[in-house]
């Protein structure tokens, strides 16, 4: 029997529930820092340029992503060697266990520099563990399903990673509209992040219901010292060419997710509920885009997803920010839901993209390294990129710029790579 099949008739709706609830929770807790930056600026990060403070916090935000690719090849190793159960409980645990101490933190205001550092070292906590959470997920559906429907089922992972970013949009805007901003300053901001005890006490109630992998499953890694090494020794070249293929797509996407609010804020182009209202109607496009774009990638194939989505970013991404600029809401919110479904459609056929391309007992290794790569290092830090343009060319269009280079380099690469969209698992 082929092995993809066989490996279907093991995704229960428990396990797939366990799985993707996981990326919810994470992602609705790494969503936070990016939702309420302008608000977390001020109370650890004070000072008289409030776009510094905001450049601060997305500093720090950078930091998280950069901490993903440590997580990454740490639970790629966890999972390759061990199992997929086990990375997946862990990480889980570990995410939900630094944001409900982020939320008890004392500000820069009452314990001066230790608030920031603290803030930085729980910010590179929630890194690690996001890094291995999202692409083991990936794994571990893309394994489990038909090789007909591993584009679509594969997707589901992203979807869920989605609607956990859509929940901390959504939290942060009701937020700004329950509370006055002082009040938000003073004490509301933590709302959001001790909500991750009761997620996070659910998920790992679901995921005790993931069966345990039998031993044999792992044996081909004990070929090696190190699945880990052997994806970066063996193959550098293509874990760069592999994360340059999501650059377009995950800087697409930070921006929509991550930035949006604070450029339309500290730009005086929005109020902050109104900001977050806008951002989160993309992010809510993308999420829904998701599962569509995996299910045209299993028609058309990953490759060609990827590169008419980012195309489609590329020629988007110009009109989108003078749209912006031109406070023109009606034209800012059209603009923004075609360039969201256009980002939300191609990145889920990517990561499956990869998660095809390695045989089983290198596969999180090499998903853990090149995919947050390209999620971490390459798209984390768009926002960061971002802001700083804006700082140094004093021109609100600077992202625009950002956006379309990444996307050339993506489609480039995409050209180069080969398909794998129906092709056995190995």
């Amino acid at each position: 029997m082929n092995p993809s099949k066989q490996s279907s008739l093991h995704l229960s709706p428990v396990a797939a529930l366990a799985a993707m609830a996981g990326n919810l929770m994470e992602w609705y807790d790494f969503a936070l820092y990016g939702v309420l930056a302008p608000t977390l600026g001020l109370l650890f990060f004070p000072g008289k340029d409030k776009l510094a403070s905001t450049l601060a916090v997305f500093g720090v935000f950078a930091a998280g992503y950069v901490a993903r690719l440590a997580g990454g090849a740490f639970f790629g190793y966890l999972a390759d060697h061990s199992s997929r159960r086990k990375a997946l409980i862990f990480s889980a645990t570990t995410m939900a266990c630094s944001t409900a101490i982020a939320g008890c933190l004392p500000v820069y205001e009452s314990v001066g520099i230790v608030a920031p550092i603290a803030f930085l070292a729980l910010r590179i906590l929630q890194g690690v563990s996001t890094g291995g959470e999202f692409t083991t997920s990936v794994v571990f559906m893309v394994e489990k399903a038909p090789p007909d429907k591993r584009g679509l089922i594969g997707s589901l992972a992203g979807m869920t990673a989605g609607l956990g970013i859509l929940l901390g949009s959504a939290i942060g805007s009701a937020l700004y509209s329950f509370y006055p901003v002082e009040t938000v300053h003073a004490w509301a901001w933590r709302i959001p992040f001790l909500l991750s005890i009761p997620l996070g006490a659910a998920v790992a109630f679901l995921r005790t219901a993931l069966p345990p992998e039998p031993e044999t499953t792992f044996h081909r890694s004990s070929h090696h010292r190190s699945a880990l090494l052997h994806v970066v020794k063996e193959h550098p070249i293509a874990v760069i060419g592999g994360a340059l293929r999501g650059w377009g797509s995950s800087a697409g996407f930070y921006i929509v997710a991550v930035f949006l609010s604070s450029y339309l804020v500290t730009s005086g182009l929005m109020s902050p509920s109104g900001a977050l209202g806008l951002q989160t109607m993309g992010v809510a496009t993308a999420v829904l885009m998701a599962p569509v774009g995996g299910y045209l990638s299993d028609r058309f194939g990953r490759r060609t997803m990827v590169i008419v989505s980012t195309s489609c970013v590329l020629v988007l991404a110009w009109p989108l920010f003078m749209a912006l600029r031109s406070e023109n809401h009606d034209l800012s919110l059209l603009l923004l839901i075609v360039f969201a479904a256009c980002v939300g459609s191609g990145m889920a056929p990517y990561s499956t993209w990869l998660a095809e391309e390695r045989p089983r007992f290198l596969r999180a290794s090499w998903m853990g390294v090149t995919y947050n790569i390209a999620a971490g290092i390459l798209g984390g830090s768009t926002p960061l990129l971002a802001g700083l343009l804006i700082e140094r060319f004093h021109s609100l269009m600077a992202p625009a710029v950002l956006l379309m280079v990444a996307s050339i380099v993506t489609i480039l690469l995409s050209l180069l790579a080969r398909e794998t969209n129906r092709k056995a698992l190995h």
